[in-house]
C-alpha cells in the first residue's frame, strides 16, 4: 500500500489507461492513496476524505447532482446501492480544474433503475469512471454524456456495465466535440454474462473534430456470453457535414452560426428528458458558451 501517485507500471498493465496517464497527471504531487483492492480512484478519494456511500432503499427514488473540478486534485468516489424497485438519477457536472477525477460503483437490485448524465469540459486531466453491476433481474441503466474539449483540456468518460441478471435494458449515448489541442476519450464496455438472457443493450458514441489537431480516442466493447440477447454499438468520429452547413448558409446564416447550430443539436441529443429543468438550462448554457467563445 504505497502512498503517492500510482506506479506507472501498475497502470500501464491496464489497457483502459492508455489514453489517460494518471501517473503523469499526478506526477510531483503527494496524493494519499489507501491500500486495498478497491479501484485506484476510490483509494485516492478515500485518502482525500471524499468517498460517499448512497443507499436507495426498495421503492425509493433519489436524484443527486455532483460537481467535480475544484482547484488542484479533485477526486471523488461514490458507492451506490440501488435496491429492488428503487431508482437513482445522477448528474455529474465537471468544469475546469487541474486534475478532476470521479469514480462511481453502482449495484442494481431487481427492477432497479440507474440513470446518469455527465457534462465535462475537461481539465488538464479529467476522468469520470462508472462501474455498474446489474445484480437483479429486469434492471434499467441509462448512461449519457457530453464532453467539450478545447486546447489543453482532456476529458475521459469511461464506463463498464457487468450484466449478472436477465431482462436488463441498457442505453448509452455519449456525444463529444473537440477543438485543436483538446483530447476526448470514450471507453464503454458491456459484459453480458451467461445468466443475463434477454438483455437489450445499446451503446452509441459520436464525436465531432471541429479543427485539425483535435483528438478523440474511442473504445466501445461488447463481451457477450449469453445467447438470447439484443446488443449493438455504434461509434463515429468525423467533421461537420458540409452539406448541412451549405444548406443553412443558403438560408442566410453566417458560417460560424451555422456550425454552432449543427454542433449544438448534435450534443443536445445526448441530454435526457429526465434531467431537471434548472440543470438542463445550465447544461445548455454551458454548451452555448463553449461553442460561442471557446477557441
Amino acid at each position: 500500500g504505497h502512498r503517492g501517485q500510482p506506479r506507472a507500471d501498475e497502470l500501464r498493465r491496464v489497457e483502459g489507461w492508455r489514453w489517460s496517464d494518471l501517473s503523469a497527471a499526478l506526477s510531483g504531487r503527494d496524493v494519499p492513496m489507501i491500500p486495498g483492492d478497491r479501484h485506484v480512484l476510490a483509494r485516492i478519494a478515500i485518502g482525500a476524505r471524499r468517498m460517499a456511500g448512497i443507499v436507495v432503499n426498495a421503492g425509493e427514488t433519489r436524484t443527486e447532482v455532483e460537481r467535480v473540478g475544484d482547484e488542484g486534485v479533485d477526486t471523488r468516489a461514490l458507492e451506490i446501492d440501488v435496491r429492488d424497485g428503487a431508482s437513482m438519477s445522477l448528474v455529474t457536472i465537471q468544469k475546469d480544474g487541474d486534475v478532476a477525477l470521479a469514480h462511481r460503483k453502482v449495484r442494481l437490485g431487481q427492477g432497479a433503475t440507474f440513470r446518469q448524465f455527465i457534462i465535462a469540459d475537461g481539465a488538464r486531466y479529467a476522468r469520470i469512471e462508472t462501474e455498474i453491476d446489474v445484480a437483479g433481474s429486469g434492471a434499467k441503466v441509462e448512461l449519457n454524456g457530453v464532453y467539450l474539449v478545447a486546447k489543453g483540456r482532456h476529458a475521459d468518460l469511461t464506463s463498464q456495465v457487468i450484466l449478472n441478471a436477465d431482462h436488463a435494458e441498457v442505453r448509452q449515448i455519449v456525444r463529444g466535440v473537440a477543438r485543436k489541442g483538446g483530447r476526448g476519450v470514450f471507453q464503454g464496455r458491456f459484459k453480458v454474462e451467461r445468466v443475463a438472457q434477454k438483455t437489450d443493450a445499446r451503446m452509441e458514441h459520436n464525436a465531432l473534430l471541429l479543427e485539425d489537431g483535435a483528438e478523440v480516442f474511442a473504445k466501445p466493447e461488447l463481451e457477450i456470453y449469453a445467447d438470447d440477447v439484443q446488443c449493438a454499438h455504434g461509434n463515429t468520429a468525423g467533421q461537420l457535414d458540409d452539406a448541412a452547413i451549405f444548406y443553412l448558409r443558403q438560408r442566410g446564416l453566417p458560417e460560424i452560426e451555422a456550425r454552432a447550430m449543427i454542433t449544438r443539436a448534435f450534443l443536445i441529443e445526448a441530454l435526457p428528458d429526465w434531467v431537471d429543468e434548472v440543470v438542463r438550462e445550465e447544461v445548455e448554457t454551458r454548451i452555448d458558451t463553449w461553442l460561442g467563445t471557446a477557441s
